[in-house]
């Protein structure tokens, strides 16, 4: 198999932001209070698109076992952003900036990719499951992090103005 597969991946991320840049800021702002700038939303993007290159430019490059989880790891990153653009969608009845590339490319891209590493054995079921904890850990953590300080200034922002 040809490990440039993984190189779907950033190009599955430009089109995506693509598609979130003109109304991502404004909605993540509704629900999560974060990022509250077109420049955070840039620079937020700029760092995971840093990871997503690093990560697939080592496992293409440099295949061992770790390079192939990191490598992996984009694609359970791209996934989890599906998750969470579809759970949105769903639960508020609202588009979701981001749903339609997510479920038509990050969905699809996902399956084939990891169908591919299974079936030729490129990695095993530990493989698997770090490739999952890496890539939703890189989505979700930063993700709290910014739902956290969002509230946590929001809660701030309100005290002040009540005192």
């Amino acid at each position: 198999m040809d490990l440039n597969i993984l190189w779907l991946v950033p190009v599955a991320y430009f089109i995506h932001i693509l598609e979130e840049t003109p109304r991502f800021v404004p909605w993540a702002k509704r629900y999560f209070s974060a990022p509250s700038s077109f420049g955070q939303f840039i620079l937020g993007n700029i760092i995971f698109m840093v990871y997503v290159l690093i990560s697939v430019f080592l496992a293409t490059f440099y295949p061992r076992e770790w390079t192939l989880v990191l490598g992996l790891s984009t694609v359970a990153w791209v996934f989890s952003n599906f998750l969470i653009h579809a759970f949105f969608t769903l639960y508020t009845g609202e588009y979701s900036p981001g749903v339609v590339t997510a479920s038509a490319i990050y969905a699809p891209v996902t399956v084939y990719i990891y169908s591919n590493f299974l079936e030729l054995g490129l990695i095993n079921q530990l493989d698997f499951i770090l490739s999952i904890v890496i890539g939703f850990a890189v989505m979700y953590v930063p993700t709290l992090i910014q739902v956290w300080r969002g509230k946590r200034n929001h809660l701030f922002d309100n005290a002040l103005s009540k005192g």
